[in-house]
């Protein structure tokens, strides 16, 4: 039996349809650009809308000027737990203009749109019509805001996304060709090279292919061998091991917390994506019904929730990790879609209603089941000021400096950028190895003229640090106009200055 696409039932009733459709499509071109409005905002701001977007640049600007990254944990720096890629994208584009973080930012914007056109094409492609697949389309973008305003971000998750679902599109719909096989191998490969799950979902993609191509399958394998294994072990070899050390013996120190799992499940995938995933369940019904009609994403969208469920759950998992499960699942509409094509009449008109009311209910879900609101996500004036005040401050300061959560700013000042706080206290074993000697020295011997912290717990409130500095360095408050706060994640900002003891002041 052919299946009709959405466009195609206008019957029984064409005046319900075309206005649930209009409906659908206002709502769509409405989500989208206030999700572009609000990117663009954010993409233009000069400074760090999450303390980890300060790290990641200083990554991204070591490899553009051909410093090491992957060292023992010292006092000017320690790498983010990260795989490479986006880094190493992110430092050629450094290379043209400087250690600023709009470039970062692009390659996750780009990455997002990106996403956003491949999910309307599987839709269409899953053979739902075309105010459907904009509609999957626009309710990722709409997810935004239900993540935690990561999607813009100068870090890796969004280039993640984006490879994760082009490589299942190329392995289901190219798996028949060589090409299709080598395309998806190489666009899995370079996912590992992006963020250590890949690993996961590139395994689950060789099983599928396994079981629909067979002995094809070393045509997957090749390339991504060659973009993924071959760059590790050359980076694990070149670095003494440090590589390795960071990317997998740091990056899962973090447990998954056996108690974050049903919140989880409950309060953000079944609560926050509700509208999804009663859609979801419409399509896995449908496919039940009529096996022959199976979707292969389903198993897709399967691993990715997993991999969500497991980044979120573990310690420390942030909102971030939401984004590659709610990315898939906005598929649902299209795959639900397809129970539309077995009804008639009345059911027909009353499923099609279904599937409406659902997307649309999702959008409110995206937009209200977590507590943020939009303007939360847009960098304000005095945030630029402040910022720009804390540059200035630095610079008129003689002698080095160090922003332990935003050590970026010192080199924005032209002075030397010193260890971000976070990434030592993540390559220190999560604080439980003991502080670099040559950290040790330079506190000790009053190298940095002022300190500036943001007291942010665990990194900078650790107690071997805090007696370090008490016992050379005095605190003092800073000043609200010199403390430009973040607005994505741990929301922080900073708000002391240590001054060598024996120094006239702190603050001019």
């Amino acid at each position: 039996m052919r299946l009709r696409r959405w466009s195609e039932i206008a019957s029984p009733n064409p005046v319900w349809t075309r206005f649930l459709s209009g409906l659908l499509l206002l709502l769509a071109v409405g989500m989208t650009a206030i999700y572009l409005a609000i990117a663009i905002s954010r993409i233009t701001y000069p400074y760090d809308l999450d303390f980890i977007e300060n790290a990641m640049l200083l990554q991204a600007w070591r490899g553009a000027t051909g410093q090491a990254v992957y060292l023992p944990p010292n006092a000017d720096f320690v790498p983010q737990v990260y795989m490479p890629l986006y880094t190493w994208i992110g430092g050629l584009l450094l290379k043209l203009t400087g250690p600023v973080l709009w470039p970062l930012r692009l390659i996750s914007l780009t990455s997002v749109l990106l996403t956003a056109v491949i999910l309307y094409f599987v839709s269409r492609r899953e053979q739902a019509g075309r105010v459907i697949a904009i509609s999957c389309a626009a309710l990722f973008l709409a997810g935004f805001r239900l993540s935690g305003g990561w999607y813009d971000l100068a870090r890796v998750d969004a280039l993640f996304g984006l490879l994760v679902i082009a490589g299942m599109a190329a392995a289901i719909y190219g798996h028949r060709t060589r090409l299709g096989l080598a395309l998806a191998g190489a666009l899995m490969g370079l996912t590992i090279l992006t963020k250590q799950n890949g690993l996961i979902i590139a395994v689950v993609v060789a099983a599928y292919l396994i079981y629909v191509s067979r002995a094809k399958i070393i045509w997957y394998l090749a390339p991504l061998g060659v973009l993924a294994i071959l760059p590790s072990v050359w980076l694990q070899l070149s670095t003494d091991g440090w590589f390795g050390y960071y990317v997998l013996g740091i990056a899962y120190a973090s447990p998954v917390d056996p108690g974050r799992i049903l919140p989880t499940l409950t309060r953000e995938f079944l609560g926050a994506m509700g509208g999804l995933i009663v859609l979801l369940g419409l399509a896995i019904a449908f496919q039940l019904r009529h096996r022959s009609q199976r979707s292969h994403w389903l198993l897709m969208i399967a691993v990715a929730v997993f991999v969500s469920v497991a980044g979120r759950a573990s310690v420390g998992g942030n909102l971030n990790n939401l984004m590659l499960g709610y990315t898939l699942l906005c598929l649902s509409p299209a795959l639900a879609a397809k129970a539309l094509s077995d009804r008639t009449g009345n059911r027909h008109l009353a499923l099609y209603l279904a599937v409406a009311l659902l997307i649309i209910a999702q959008y409110v879900l995206a937009w209200r089941s977590l507590p943020y609101a939009p303007r939360q996500f847009v960098p304000d004036a005095t945030m630029r000021a402040s910022g720009d005040a804390l540059i200035s401050y630095l610079a008129s300061t003689e002698g080095d400096v160090w922003v332990m959560l935003h050590p970026a700013y010192a080199l924005w000042a032209d002075k030397a950028a010193a260890v971000h706080i976070q990434s030592l206290w993540h390559g220190r074993q999560r604080g439980q190895e003991p502080l670099p000697p040559d950290l040790i020295e330079r506190i000790s011997t009053h190298y940095y003229a002022r300190i500036i912290s943001d007291e942010s717990p665990y990194f900078e409130t650790e107690p071997q640090l805090l007696e370090l500095l008490d016992q050379y360095y005095r605190r003092e408050p800073l000043d609200e106009s010199l403390s430009p706060r973040t607005l994505s994640g741990i929301e922080v900002r900073p708000r002391s200055v240590y001054v060598p003891k024996g120094d006239s002041g702190g603050l001019p």
